[in-house]
Order: structure tokens, then C-alpha cells, then sequence
């Protein structure tokens, strides 16, 4: 990425996680059609329930994975195969760990935490199932990520999008026999999740240790090394804690959905699926920038870093914008798809009038914290997310309902805290300063890789 056309390059390479992501969005969709078809509407609603909660742990193994993203990029930019090598073993085994940790814990507390979040009678037993078998294989999720991560990171998006084409298949066959033909309800539609997901695991790290290149994985090599462990924590911990403390506040705001009743969670779970699907191209520009700017940067490429950041903004928007007024005039056909309850639809409408307007504000949400975590500069990024999505929003939240409790106060929640924190951290991108890289590379040391380089 350090030569050659800029707006070819990154849609190139953003075209496969384009339809990697769009893949894992149909993954996770289709329990929702399956469930909301062919179980009910409580079990509709029950599996809707624990998507904050299945969120927050993609956004924290994203942000953890970003961090090794960042080094390999850097490395790979820099040709420096010792520590590339080094920090694709150190980053797999700390998946394998943080996997299995965090297994352990979500299973044993996961009624509390639908407790906690104030999840009606009608659907606990359901989300309580669901939830728990989707702990239960939470090391599929991790170890894949950050695999994938990988491979993304040195230019290979293809092989990742062919995991997802193969599990999103196995999926969906898993989901139709579990729930429709032998009747397991939620329990088939999250066992069938798990069983894809420990797929795509296996086919990543099969991938990585038959390549040939010096990322190659070697399962003798398997350790962490503490600098590239520290350096990873340091890169992507701010990124994890931002997804995650986003996720909590959804979490959050899932529970005063909650408090809207069955019906209402049920027309927010179908409104959410379409949620997912229309920031997509904002998302995986985002991934984009990340590689684009880290191997830039790594090879003392400052302008072409900042030109980067411009088009990714640029190729976003566009089809974003087209997405939403899509979405705005033919809802009622795209929520049918997960059920044909005429209350459902008409909550799962409310959410969604007041989501997609404001979708195109995500670039600034996404994309520059994407450029800046390329730059290793997370701080800002992730205090004006928490201040934003955690701190502002529950305020709002807190007092509005108190005046008004309806689908329209806690859906306007979200834009409004998107507007914010698009505008500071545009403001600092536009301060930062990026030529301690170009100095650096022009120097006859190696630049440091840290969390404050910027």
C-alpha cells in the first residue's frame, strides 16, 4: 500500500472485508430469520437481547486484534521478519488466552447479566440459553479474529472473506435443521452460531501455518513476548476498551429497551439487523485505513498517509448515503424478512427512522479513530467515545426517559451522540501532527512503536 493509485487501492482491499463483513452480518442475521419465522416473537426478542452483549465481545476482539494489526502492518512495511514473526505467535496465543478466560466467566455469569439489564420473564429462559452457548464458544470468535487480523494486515483480505462465504453456508444449514427441523428453538440457532464460528478458527490457523511467508505459524513458536505483548496491550487495550465501553453503554441502552416491553425488544431486534448491515462500508474503510496509514508510515509515506485518510472518507460516505434512503423508503419489505408480526414491524419502523438519517456521521465515528489507531495515537479516539457514548448518552437517557419514555427519546440517543464524537475527534485529527514518522524513517534507528507516538 506504500505505491500505486490511492482510491484503487483501498477499494481493492477494502472490497473483500466489504463482503467479509457483509457475510458475518448475514451470519448474524440469520438466526434472527430463523428464530423470528419459525420459533416466535419472544424468541425473536430473546435472541435480539443479548446482541449488545455478543457485540461488546467482537468490539473488544477487534480492538485487541487492531493492536496487533498495527505492529504487523509496521513491520511488514518496515520488511522486519524477525519481529513480524514474533508478533503473529505472541498475538495468536494471547487470543487463545483471552478466549478461554472470558469463556470460563460468560458462562457462569450470564443470568445475572440478563437479570441485570432488566430482561422480561417472557424471554429470560431463551436469552439465558442463547447467551450461555454463545460463551461457550467464545475461543472460535477470538482465535479468528485475530487471525484474520493477520492476514488483513499484510495485504490478504481474500482468504478471510472465504472462511466467512464457508461458515456463513454452514451456518445457515445449521440454523434451518437445529430450529426448524429438529424444534431446539434458540439453543439450535446458538449452537449452529458456535459450530461456524470454531470453523472459520480452524481454517485461519491452518491458513497461517502452511503459508510459506515469514508470517507463517509455527505452533513450536507459540509465546508471549513481553515487548510485543506490552506493545500490542499499549496499541490495541485503548481500542478494546473503546469497543467495549461502547458496547456497555448499548448494553445500557438495551436495558431500557427492555423496559419497553417484549413486542418493542422484538421490533428493535429486527431494526438492529438492518442497523448492522448499513454502516458497513463506514466499518471496513475503517479496517482500510488502519493498513493503509500503519504500512504508509512504516515506510516514512506521510502525505500519502494523510491523502489516504481524505479518500477512505470520501469512498464511504457515497454508499453509505445510498444505503439509508434505500433502507428509509422500503423498510417495511427489509423487516419483513424477520417477521411478519404487524407490532413488530411497527416499533422495528420507529427505530429505524431515526437510525438511518444519520448513518454517513459514523465516518467520523469510525474512519478518523481507524487513521489515528494506524498512527498509534488511541487516546483521543477513545476519551471522546467514552465521553461521548458512555458518559453524555446515559445522561441523556437517564433524564429524558424520566420526561418521556418512548421509542423516539432512546432511539435519538444514538445520532446525537454520534454527532459528538464525530466532531472532536475530527478537530484533533486536523491538529495532529504526523512528521515525527517521516524524521524517523529518514533516521538510522527504528522507530519506536508505542501507544503516545503521535
Amino acid at each position: 500500500m506504500t505505491r500505486g493509485n490511492i482510491p484503487r487501492q483501498l477499494i481493492t482491499y477494502s472490497m473483500p472485508l466489504l463482503a467479509g463483513a457483509l457475510l458475518q452480518q448475514l451470519y448474524n442475521a440469520v438466526d434472527a430469520v430463523v428464530v423470528g419465522n419459525f420459533v416466535g416473537r419472544d424468541a425473536l426478542a430473546a435472541v435480539g437481547s443479548t446482541g449488545a452483549l455478543t457485540q461488546l465481545l467482537i468490539s473488544f476482539f477487534m480492538g485487541m486484534s487492531s493492536g496487533a494489526s498495527v505492529l504487523i502492518s509496521r513491520y511488514f512495511g518496515a520488511e522486519d521478519d524477525k519481529k513480524l514473526s514474533d508478533t503473529v505467535h505472541t498475538s495468536i496465543l494471547l487470543s487463545l488466552i483471552i478466549g478461554a478466560g472470558l469463556s470460563v466467566i460468560g458462562v457462569a455469569a450470564s443470568p445475572l447479566i440478563l437479570r441485570m439489564m432488566n430482561t422480561p420473564d417472557s424471554m429470560m429462559p431463551d436469552a439465558v440459553k442463547y447467551l450461555s452457548i454463545y460463551f461457550a464458544g467464545l475461543l472460535g470468535l477470538t482465535v479468528y479474529n485475530m487471525g484474520a487480523a493477520v492476514l488483513q494486515s499484510v495485504g490478504n483480505s481474500r482468504y478471510p472473506l472465504y472462511f466467512l462465504i464457508v461458515s456463513t453456508v454452514v451456518n445457515t444449514i445449521g440454523d434451518v435443521v437445529l430450529v426448524r427441523v429438529f424444534g431446539m428453538g434458540v439453543a439450535g440457532a446458538a449452537w449452529a452460531t458456535i459450530f461456524a464460528e470454531a470453523l472459520t478458527a480452524v481454517l485461519v490457523v491452518i491458513t497461517l501455518h502452511r503459508s510459506h511467508r515469514e508470517y507463517r505459524l509455527d505452533f513450536r513458536k507459540l509465546r508471549l513476548n513481553g515487548a510485543i505483548t506490552k506493545s500490542i496491550v499499549a496499541l490495541g487495550l485503548p481500542g478494546a476498551i473503546q469497543g467495549a465501553i461502547v458496547s456497555i453503554s448499548n448494553v445500557m441502552v438495551q436495558t431500557y429497551m427492555n423496559g419497553l416491553g417484549a413486542v418493542a425488544v422484538a421490533g428493535h431486534s429486527a431494526a438492529n439487523k438492518l442497523d448492522n448491515f448499513l454502516p458497513l462500508p463506514v466499518q471496513t474503510m475503517a479496517l482500510a485505513v488502519t493498513t493503509f496509514v500503519s504500512q504508509n508510515l512504516g515506510a516514512g509515506e506521510v502525505k500519502r498517509a494523510r491523502s489516504g485518510v481524505k479518500w477512505s472518507v470520501i469512498i464511504a460516505i457515497v454508499p453509505t448515503v445510498i444505503l439509508s434512503v434505500t433502507v428509509l423508503i422500503f423498510h417495511s419489505q427489509f423487516l419483513r424478512i424477520f417477521s411478519g408480526d404487524t407490532e413488530v414491524l411497527d416499533y422495528g419502523w420507529q427505530f429505524m427512522r431515526v437510525f438511518a438519517p444519520f448513518y454517513f456521521v459514523l465516518a467520523g465515528t469510525q474512519i478518523i479513530p481507524g487513521a489515528l489507531r494506524g498512527a498509534g495515537d488511541v487516546k483521543t479516539a477513545t476519551f471522546a467515545s467514552i465521553i461521548s457514548f458512555v458518559v453524555l448518552r446515559q445522561i441523556y437517557l437517564f433524564f429524558m426517559t424520566k420526561i418521556r419514555y418512548t421509542v423516539f427519546v432512546v432511539s435519538l440517543g444514538y445520532p446525537a451522540t454520534w454527532t459528538l464524537c464525530t466532531i472532536i475527534v475530527l478537530v484533533h485529527y486536523l491538529r495532529s501532527n504526523w512528521s515525527g514518522f517521516e524524521r524517523a524513517n529518514k533516521g538510522t534507528e527504528e522507530p519506536e512503536i508505542t501507544a503516545q507516538e503521535v
